[in-house]
């Protein structure tokens, strides 16, 4: 029996990816492209992807296309490391870039990465988990959701004595290793922003309190704050925004800056605001956090703090490469890497000072 179209064309990318000829973090042709090459429908091709994505092979990726996410066919003599995404959106292109410097990293010490997605599901997480331990990897790389709920999965992996690193966020009160970007630092460059731009009434809105790397970011907001003499009260932080009131005090001037916790928490203010005609950055500045790849697509581009996400993924492996061969000991090492601004039209001075 001939095989159905979609089928072939799954074989022969995979192929491709086998063979070398696709390596992680490769960008695979477009849909009009595969269907000129294999002269199907746009609909084969889509069933096609929508399989390597589902086992995967790859990730779709929003209005940037389709990547490579691992080597299909290790070499023998190569070892395994797993990479366990609980991610909140698959689409973010901030995970795959991760992705790719774990991969180049892992690649230059022999060990072959595997992708695994749980999306915030922690039952979905322990079972990734438990199939990686089937496979007998020799380290876990974890981007959790919610460090603090995944303990559990953490001490499962701890129980059966393999060694493992979270990527981005932590759980304080679980020492761990970590590789992520500094928080702290990042947050001073984008307060002390504000401050230079004569902004006095800034407020810290958060997207996810509950993560470790927001109050950190709140923490350095706060540091700057007091450094220029401002005070700092609950009222300073806005966890659940109420546009309408937001809008009313801006206004008011009472709020001529925000600082968010990250850039889609900017984006989305950017949005609201200016339907509730407030004018960005006229009426008041926002900056943003992590430079994400939609940050500067914007009718107005973003302020942000840029954070390497290639350089987290490749610090990641690097560390877990030592932990495997014994080399770190204590269970709580953490590399930050570096962060810098980036001024776009988000930001003015303050027009009232």
């Amino acid at each position: 029996m001939n095989e159905p179209k979609y089928d072939t064309v799954k074989r022969a990318l995979l192929h491709q990816i086998q063979s070398g000829k696709l390596r992680p973090g490769d960008k695979l042709p477009s849909e009009e492209d595969l269907m000129k090459q294999f002269q199907v429908s746009g609909i084969t091709i889509r069933k096609a992807m929508t399989e390597l994505a589902n086992e995967g092979a790859i990730i779709r990726i929003k209005r940037k296309g389709s990547f490579v996410t691992q080597t299909q066919a290790a070499d023998p003599s190569s070892r395994l490391i797993a990479f366990i995404l609980s991610a909140e959106d698959n689409y973010d292109v901030s995970y795959m870039k991760i992705i790719k410097g774990a991969q180049q990293a892992a690649a230059e010490f022999n060990y072959s990465l595997i992708v695994e997605w749980s999306n915030e599901n922690l039952a979905v997480e322990q079972a990734s988990i438990q199939k990686m331990l089937d496979r007998k990897v020799d380290g876990f790389l974890i981007y959790p959701f919610d460090p603090v709920q995944s303990q559990d999965n953490y001490q499962f992996i701890e129980r059966n004595n393999i060694p493992y690193l979270l990527v981005d966020r932590y759980n304080v009160d679980h020492p761990s290793y970590f590789s992520g970007c500094n928080n702290f630092d990042g947050a001073i460059l984008a307060t002390r922003e504000l401050l230079r731009l004569k902004h006095t009434k800034v407020k810290f809105a958060s997207y996810h309190f509950f993560l470790q790397s927001e109050q950190e970011r709140f923490a350095g907001y706060c540091s700057a704050m007091r450094q220029a003499g401002l005070p700092v009260t609950d009222d300073n932080l806005l966890i659940h925004t109420d546009y309408d009131q937001l809008a009313d005090s801006i206004r008011k001037r009472e709020v001529t800056a925000l600082f968010c916790s990250n850039d889609k928490l900017a984006i989305d203010l950017i949005g609201q605001l200016s339907s509730r005609g407030i004018n960005i950055p006229q009426d008041v500045s926002i900056i943003g956090f992590d430079d994400w790849d939609h940050s500067d697509n914007l009718s107005i581009g973003l302020s942000t703090v840029r954070q390497d996400f290639e350089e987290i993924g490749r610090n990641a492996t690097n560390l877990l490469h030592q932990i495997i061969q014994g080399n770190t000991h204590g269970n709580n090492t953490k590399i930050l890497s570096g962060v810098s601004l980036v001024i776009r039209e988000s930001t003015c001075e303050n027009p009232y000072a």
